[in-house]
């Protein structure tokens, strides 16, 4: 299992000494939360590029503020609640364990169409 969260490197690759069992464990934590961290990184750079796409004038500098101060902290959280459907649709599109199919490629159920802006509600669900 530890192989699969830090692979072993074939033989004529240059490498540090191999860790025992133990060491692995020890640092898999450490590797878990840098995957998850790079994931979570890909993904939100996945939507903001689509956003860029579609909306090439919209300022993507006052996202760095993050909410506005009039945005408390539980409508933030119906906001996010508001976009799950959404934003799993978005996030189902990366290829992080290269599982899924591209939109618009070969074998891919879902459109372009669903992933647009006029085609969901503010609240999550499609209009």
């Amino acid at each position: 299992m530890l192989d699969l969260i830090s692979p072993e490197l074939p033989e004529d690759q240059p490498r540090a000494p191999r860790l025992t069992p133990i060491e692995k464990a020890q640092q898999a934590l450490g590797w878990l939360q840098q995957f998850v961290k790079d994931a979570g990184e890909f993904a939100g750079a996945h939507v903001l590029s689509m956003v860029r796409a579609h909306y090439p004038l919209v300022d993507l500098s006052w996202l760095e503020m993050g909410y506005p101060k009039e945005v408390g902290p539980q409508e933030a959280n119906d906001l996010r609640v508001g976009l799950l459907n959404l934003s799993s649709t978005v996030i189902g599109d990366i290829n992080l364990c290269g599982t899924s199919t591209p939109l618009n490629q070969p074998g891919s159920d879902r459109s372009a169409r669903e992933l647009s802006g006029a085609s969901i509600a503010g609240d999550g669900r499609t209009s």
